[in-house]
């Protein structure tokens, strides 16, 4: 998980740009204003909106994998992986190491964690497709289970 490289330089910077949009998605959809311009005045928004955002918990079935991306905003602080982010962003010949398999997998997990927000209406409707095959939701949201989970999935905060 230490290992680093480019390429999870580039997926890094690539996934931390994508949760910004889509955490300034989230709340102009559902109203929250004034809409944040940093990743702590989203943590206030969108923790106020979802206060369950926190403890979703991401699979990465394939490998027997979880993660809880958001977890550490139930504490009031930033994820590890976001100020792994922002290091790699503004410092890459120092924090070079910071582009590693750990940072970028739990920063996806905390890109599809927004995704899922976003789209929760395609998500729980079973509208959503394809469905990801390399990360999944907890199956206790699921409403349909087979041998691949399905759309249809309840987010806690939608209930």
């Amino acid at each position: 998980m230490s290992c680093y490289s480019i390429e999870f330089a580039r997926l890094l910077l690539s996934v931390g740009s994508e949760v910004d949009v889509l955490c300034k998605v989230l709340c102009n959809e559902h109203g929250l204003t004034p809409v944040p311009e940093k990743i702590n005045g989203y943590r206030e928004a969108i923790t106020k909106k979802f206060p369950l955002f926190t403890s979703l918990e991401i699979f990465v079935p394939r490998y027997n994998l979880s993660y809880t991306p958001w977890l550490s905003w139930s504490n009031g602080t930033t994820p590890g992986w976001w100020h792994a982010y922002n290091n790699v962003k503004h410092e890459r010949h120092g924090n070079f190491s910071e582009a590693n398999l750990a940072n970028v997998i739990e920063a996806m997990s905390g890109l599809f964690t927004l995704v899922c927000y976003v789209c929760h209406q395609e998500i729980s409707s079973r509208q959503a497709a394809p469905w990801p095959k390399v990360f999944d939701l907890d199956p206790k949201l699921s409403s349909f289970i087979s041998t691949n989970f399905k759309p249809g999935h309840i987010l806690p905060d939608f209930n």
